[in-house]
């Protein structure tokens, strides 16, 4: 199967509407913006776990049609999260920095900032394991990040699965099973939903019922954000408790519904599509940065706030700048993605070249 520009772009379409969720959501918290974003909230989790059905069918796609060694799959998922993170990690050391010098206070009460030993945050983060098992951290005012490893290690069990052969397949997809943990592991289900729907896609062509699913799963996906809302995060749906396991189930469910039938409305929006197809393109290219970047930002903003008095300045700038900085920046980051790429696929072939000589001597 190959991803048509209209599926494609409306992927884009759906990755940029979850990048704007949860900078809302983290918006809508407190007095950050003066309480009027405060709906958004309830709708964060449910578009990470839309943005993990996404991923498991992107990375589906790539292993199944460009990325077929093990090799230049880890180079591409490597090169694509590294541009990015190291980034936004200088980025947050540097805003933090700043902030806590004008209005410490308002970060100690942050719920997005980390208490914990910095150094141990930055190197967990940087190694992906500050989410493995019973550790719980992430970087400075980077609360965002937590998903981060979850989608790292999704990616290496997938990938050690289907691209290694023999003991290295076992060796390697049980060692990335056991750096992961059960906290991990728990969501990856709806990881694989995305990749369940990719196979399937290529065995059946959907017909119109499809289409009439995927509309019904966004309708169920509404009322249960509906019920979420308006019950203040304290009712429950079908005896689901909101952000609950068997809820995330659902609404990655639901995703993964909406998706196997979005081929079908992506031909029905065909030109509509087309139209807007490559500010879609540049702007889900800089979906991670923003989704990166925007929680140091604000909270730079609201220490400024916190120090000097609100005004509808520093919530304008407390808006605005994640997108104006995940634009400019973030289109850098994006730039840098093949460059590093290559190097990682330079630096991991000789490797894998090392060791074949090594186990081969007189090859």
């Amino acid at each position: 199967m190959s991803l048509n520009r209209q599926l494609s772009t409306y992927l884009d379409l759906i990755r940029v509407v979850c990048a704007l969720l949860v900078v809302l959501s983290h918006l809508g918290h407190g007095h950050l913006v003066g309480g009027y974003l405060w709906a958004f909230t309830a709708v964060g989790n449910e578009a990470v776990m839309a943005f993990f059905v996404l991923s498991g069918f992107v990375i589906a796609f790539v292993t199944d049609q460009r990325e077929r060694s093990m090799v230049s799959f880890a180079a591409a998922r490597l090169g694509r999260l590294y541009s990015v993170i190291l980034p936004a990690m200088l980025l947050t050391l540097g805003l933090d920095a700043i902030g806590q010098t004008i209005n410490a206070e308002s970060y100690t009460n942050s719920r997005a900032f980390s208490s914990s030993d910095p150094l141990a945050d930055y190197i967990l983060s940087a190694i992906m394991l500050n989410q493995s098992w019973d550790v719980t951290q992430h970087f400075g005012s980077n609360g965002a990040y937590w998903s981060i490893p979850f989608e790292f290690w999704y990616y290496f069990i997938f990938g050690s699965f289907m691209l290694l052969k023999d003991w290295a397949r076992w060796l390697c997809t049980g060692l990335s099973v056991a750096l992961a943990g059960p906290k991990i592991l728990v969501l990856l289900p709806v990881w694989l939903m995305g990749v369940a729907v990719y196979y399937l896609l290529q065995r059946r062509k959907p017909g119109h019922w499809a289409l009439v699913a995927s509309l019904g799963s966004l309708a169920l996906l509404t009322w249960m954000l509906w019920t979420d809302v308006t019950g203040f995060g304290k009712s429950t749906f079908w005896g689901m408790t909101p952000n609950g396991l068997p809820w995330q189930y659902v609404v990655g469910l639901c995703f993964a519904v909406h998706i196997y039938g979005a081929t079908g409305l992506a031909q029905w929006l065909a030109k509509p599509f087309l139209w807007f197809a490559r500010p879609l393109a540049l702007l889900s290219g800089s979906s991670l940065a923003l989704y990166l970047f925007h929680l140091p930002i604000i909270a730079l903003v609201n220490a400024i706030a916190a120090a000097q008095g609100r005004s509808v300045y520093t919530t304008a700038a407390m808006i605005i700048l994640p997108f104006a900085v995940a634009m400019t920046l973030g289109y850098w980051c994006e730039l840098q993605k093949k460059p590093l790429r290559a190097r990682l696929l330079k630096l991991l072939t000789k490797a894998e070249q090392t060791r074949t000589a090594v186990k081969h001597p007189n090859d």
